[in-house]
């Protein structure tokens, strides 16, 4: 993923529906010491993203954030339409004009300075301590939003938390009905041994 050649499989989909559904296993990750508030703008937009991977990204965001907070906090998951102007974009050649939707995943954590937010995103980075983290969590999130032609950003400072944006184009098209398992029904026998 972080090399972005991963192969995906888009849908079109409401992120907010996919924040939904995260947020009811996140008492078991996170801790009883981290405070979730989720935010969604009615009427998001759809984007078309591969599910399971903008899950991996929600996720790797997360746990993140969990580090960043040991003595606890606030982990604030938003998602919003936001339209780029050619003005918006000014600067900032990797994203085109056009309209988005905006996740954003913040927390009341440790933050980072600007020489760990210049890299924060190269494979096998990281600021834990050995043993507590392998450097690959944000390195995959810049792949698969790379890979669904989304952009991220940070804004950090220490002592000041930090809050990643996600970018991904809208899609004018409806929310593609759920796939059903095509798996069969009983597992299938064999002589093998």
């Amino acid at each position: 993923a972080f090399s972005r050649k991963q192969v995906l499989q888009p849908r079109i989909l409401d992120l907010s529906a996919v924040v939904t559904d995260l947020c009811r296993m996140l008492p078991r990750l996170i801790g009883e010491d981290i405070e979730v508030i989720t935010h969604s703008e009615p009427g998001l937009g759809r984007v078309r993203v591969d599910p399971g991977q903008i899950e991996q990204v929600l996720m790797n965001l997360i746990v993140n954030a969990r580090d960043a907070m040991p003595r606890g906090g606030k982990l604030t998951l938003e998602t919003g339409n936001l339209v780029l102007d050619e003005m918006a974009v000014a600067g900032r050649p990797e994203i085109e004009p056009g309209r988005y939707v905006l996740l954003s995943v913040s927390d009341t954590g440790e933050g980072m300075t600007p020489e760990v937010q210049a890299r924060v995103f190269e494979p096998f980075f990281t600021t834990k301590e050995l043993g507590k983290g392998t450097g690959l969590g944000l390195s995959t999130v810049f792949g698969i939003v790379k890979q669904s032609d989304g952009h991220v950003e940070i804004v950090s400072a220490p002592g000041r938390g930090s809050t990643f944006r996600i970018y991904l184009p809208q899609v004018d098209e409806g929310v593609d009905p759920p796939q059903l398992d095509t798996a069969p029904s009983k597992p299938t026998q064999g002589s093998e041994t």
